[in-house]
């Protein structure tokens, strides 16, 4: 590369003019194919809440120093400086790589005729763009900003909202409510043009209502909205309710789901994941074990302890699920859809709906004929117990950080401790640590606020 470069005249290469054609989509066609790009708008969820979390450790110090990078080391003991002049930081330049395609998409569907944008395809296609703008910044939120409190709402930081695809639209930080409102009204949007969109078998990358509601229940939960979070939850299991039997997978298999997308696909709504530091912490039946402590939550009945994870010289390593490419899943999926239902039903007191739907789930997950139904009269007791099997089922899916954030705004008192080298770290309950910080780049380059560590 460096020869040829050196082979180029500079004026030539100064003087060259982009062919626009190249780059901007100009048929509906065009705007499809640019959402249906999996590694960019799908493959780049945030891999810092993963890393901040409590669902592995290192099982040395030594193993520690070998990590790949600077931030994978300090996110895990959660330094006041993570990136320690790191450049391009993939948590906050992936999800807005995919916004400003998404933008590039929706500023073009406005040129558009009339009549192609009131056609399906161009209905669906602005639904297509909204719900990836929603999705996304959705994630940039729980990774970037404070847990949602309805008294502080108004005046957290949340993040930069990018409505547009021009580059010098630098916009400031918004606060928490303001983009969690920006959030929920692109899903309203979307859910309006999408409408009879039929579910789509095959290409699960694509929404429809069911995925749409399912992604409302996951927002307003992380909000302590649980009427609206029950309500979305409950609109998208009416569209689409199918659960994976595990008697049915192969318990030895590395890929218990195997490859089949009928299989893979069966639970889930809308196929997401995370390429970051899947080398050192997320690659499945490698990088870094899972805490013991979380092992042993799973009954000896209970089959996802062997479908979800190996076992090498003693510790459990996260084997292939939804996805089998070596990251983990961060999609939609009915299993979380159900759990959203149940707590929420738990929540206002409709315990025995709760339970329903907790023993419907359970029973696909336990050993034939060895599941116990779960039985309780106590509110808290019957939350507690869904809670706990949140959990156990959405293990490694990057909702773990999300939950202890709004857990914690609830009373649940959760510290994170780690111990390495003789030293413990600890992260106390709605500590400003939560929110991560702010690649320094974007700093530099935006002068937007950085996150109070």
């Amino acid at each position: 590369m460096l020869f040829a470069l050196q082979g180029c005249k500079k004026a030539e290469f100064l003087d060259k003019k982009p062919n626009t054609k190249l780059v901007v989509p100009e048929t509906l066609a065009d705007m499809k194919a640019i959402l249906d790009n999996l590694d960019v708008m799908n493959g780049c969820s945030p891999g810092l809440p993963v890393l901040s979390a409590d669902e592995y450790f290192y099982p040395a110090l030594s193993d520690w120093n070998s990590a790949s990078t600077a931030t994978e080391r300090n996110a895990y003991i959660w330094a006041k400086d993570i990136y320690v002049g790191t450049q391009i930081i993939g948590d906050w330049n992936k999800p807005y790589g995919a916004i400003f395609y998404a933008n590039v998409v929706l500023d073009q569907w406005n040129k558009l005729p009339t009549d192609q944008k009131n056609s399906p395809t161009g209905q669906f296609v602005k639904g297509f763009a909204l719900f990836h703008r929603a999705y996304n910044s959705y994630e940039l939120l729980q990774t970037f900003s404070v847990a949602y409190d309805p008294a502080t709402a108004g005046s957290d930081l949340g993040i930069p909202l990018r409505l547009s695809s021009d580059i010098n639209d630098r916009q400031p930080r918004a606060s928490v409510q303001q983009s969690y409102q920006q959030v929920i009204l692109d899903l309203e949007n979307a859910e309006a043009l999408l409408a009879g969109t039929p579910f789509p078998e095959k290409n699960r990358n694509r929404p429809c209502s069911a995925s749409l509601n399912a992604l409302e229940a996951r927002v307003y939960l992380s909000m302590r909205n649980y009427p609206k979070a029950q309500d979305a939850a409950k609109k998208s299991l009416a569209l689409y309710n199918k659960l994976v039997d595990y008697n049915s997978l192969d318990q030895n298999s590395d890929f218990p789901f195997g490859f089949d997308y009928l299989n893979i696909f069966l639970e889930v709504l809308c196929l997401k994941s995370s390429s970051i530091y899947n080398n050192t912490v997320m690659g499945f039946n490698a990088g870094l074990p899972t805490e013991q402590s979380l092992i042993d939550l799973y009954e000896s009945n209970d089959l996802r302890r062997t479908i979800f994870f190996s076992v090498y010289q003693g510790n459990f390593y996260l084997k292939a699920g939804y996805v089998f490419n070596g990251f983990f899943f961060t999609g939609l999926a009915v299993d979380e859809v159900y759990l959203i239902n149940a707590e929420c039903l738990a929540r206002k007191g409709d315990l025995d709906n709760a339970l329903k739907f907790l023993n419907q789930l359970l029973e696909k997950r336990y050993v034939t004929g060895k599941y116990v139904a779960f039985q309780s009269t106590s509110k808290q007791e019957v939350i507690d117990k869904i809670l706990l099997e949140r959990r156990k089922e959405l293990v490694w899916r990057g909702l773990r950080w999300s939950d202890i954030k709004r857990l914690n705004k609830e009373g649940s008192n959760i510290t994170l401790t780690r111990n390495l080298g003789g030293q413990t770290y600890t992260l106390p309950p709605n500590d400003p640590r939560y929110a991560l910080p702010i690649p320094d780049d974007e700093i530099a380059l935006s002068g937007i606020q950085q996150n109070p560590r």
